[in-house]
């Protein structure tokens, strides 16, 4: 049953948006052997090479163990490498390899593609109404059951 613009939710709009674009940017990322969850951590680290694990999951406000398990399929694909802190032996610091430089460059130019395809049509008082009523939503969504945890 399809649903209208009278009978379709927020909550089904918002779900129903968010699943369309994780699928796309799923098959897209999937090509450079990169996870949409990864994304946050690769650029992080394009911007801030060399952070510990422990700088990485207060940074993007992810749990200790999600992030170990990010690291560990990067490593895996190359994407990251490990190096010991030169003060502190016990301390590991990640830093983006060469791959995952380019790989990084080529998400930017994905991320650049996507924003104009997903942008066409609209005028800029519209993005900017969009832009609001997104940030409103996300204020809203704090104040839900779980609002606050692991993004």
């Amino acid at each position: 049953m399809e649903e209208t613009r009278e009978n379709l939710s927020v909550q089904k709009l918002l779900m129903s948006v968010s699943h369309a674009y994780f699928v796309s940017l799923y098959h897209q990322l999937k090509e450079l052997g990169v996870h949409p969850g990864q994304v946050p951590l690769l650029f992080l680290l394009e911007r801030e090479d060399g952070l510990s694990q422990k700088e990485i999951a207060a940074r993007l406000g992810l749990s200790a163990p999600t992030v170990t398990m990010s690291i560990r399929r990067l490593e895996k694909g190359e994407f990251v490498t490990r190096r010991q802190d030169e003060n502190d032996q016990r301390v590991s610091r990640i830093c983006l390899s060469g791959k995952g430089r380019d790989c990084t460059a080529r998400m930017q130019e994905i991320f650049d593609d996507n924003e104009k395809k997903l942008t066409r049509g609209f005028r800029e008082t519209e993005l900017c109404l969009f832009h609001r009523f997104c940030e409103q939503l996300k204020e809203n969504i704090q104040t839900l059951e779980g609002g606050n945890r692991e993004r």
